[in-house]
């Protein structure tokens, strides 16, 4: 009878033994699985985090290609008085606003349209006291649209058309009206521009590439050429730079369709000249 109670006591002391050992193993790699996945999330968030940062400057980098849209935090206005043009900024709350970044060797870039599209300037004020800007120009007669240019320093900022009327409104014209054409070299002095386009739909990257005869084109303001277009109504803007620092290549996107008016500035032998050329853009 001794017999079968001390094998019954040695029995029952090796099941709770044995669970006890088991459930010791199977906490212990519990706890190292969840150590492991502890590590995977810190290293995919850690990933995902490098990702962020080597990205997350790229959209800031189409400052090239000005446009009216969305709400910009900067505000523009101009003044004339005689030929003095005066550009003050401020921003939402009507505080003078000065904290621009130097894009293409300027502060601001003032581009000047008459509203027959036949006319175009393109001026560099420059800052005379906190938040404005100055330069003279002697306009003709006229209606004007004035585009600001600027890169404002962690302030959202889309370039929209500001009119200028100089003169009595009698004496302006009426707003253009923009033919296709198929006319693709333009001649100023003794030099001849041809404009090749890759594309007419604005679902393209558009790639504008020109041949220039009677001349090499020299840096301005910091690049081979610039590009500037403007729509028919005068509301769309854009302003790009050469993609090559080598060829006068340009890439521009375009929103919507329609006719546009497009000034491509070259400095040939130390003057600077705008060949003008009118694309229609189609779906």
């Amino acid at each position: 009878m001794l017999k079968w109670v001390i094998s019954g006591v040695l029995y029952v002391g090796l099941v709770i033994g044995g669970y006890s050992l088991y459930s010791f193993y199977a906490e212990d790699e519990k706890a190292d699985h969840h150590g492991d996945h502890q590590v995977d999330e810190e290293e995919n968030q850690h990933h995902e985090e490098g990702h962020e940062e080597e990205h997350g400057d790229d959209h800031g980098e189409h400052g090239d290609h000005g446009d009216a849209h969305g709400e910009s935090e900067v505000i523009p206005s101009i003044e004339k008085e005689g030929n003095k043009l005066t550009v003050t900024l401020h921003d939402l709350d009507g505080n003078v606003f000065d904290d621009l970044k130097v894009t293409h060797e300027k502060l601001m870039h003032l581009i000047i349209v008459k509203e027959d599209l036949e006319t175009f300037i393109h001026l560099h004020p420059e800052k005379v006291t906190s938040g404005t800007f100055q330069t003279n120009y002697d306009l003709e007669e006229g209606m004007y649209k004035v585009y600001v240019d600027i890169k404002p320093n962690e302030k959202s900022y889309g370039i929209a058309p500001m009119s200028l009327m100089v003169g009595d409104h009698h004496h302006h014209g009426d707003p253009a009206t923009l033919e296709k054409e198929s006319d693709w070299v333009k001649v100023i002095g003794d030099y001849e521009v041809e404009l090749d386009v890759s594309s007419f739909s604005m679902k393209d990257h558009i790639v504008l590439s020109f041949n220039i005869n009677g001349g090499e084109p020299e840096p301005y303001l910091g690049a081979l050429g610039h590009v500037v277009i403007i729509d028919e109504v005068m509301e769309e803007f854009i302003h790009v730079h050469p993609s090559s620092k080598e060829l006068p290549v340009f890439e521009a996107h375009f929103s919507k369709p329609g006719m546009y008016k497009l000034w491509a500035e070259f400095k040939l032998d130390g003057t600077v000249y705008a060949f003008p050329f009118v694309l229609e853009i189609t779906e």
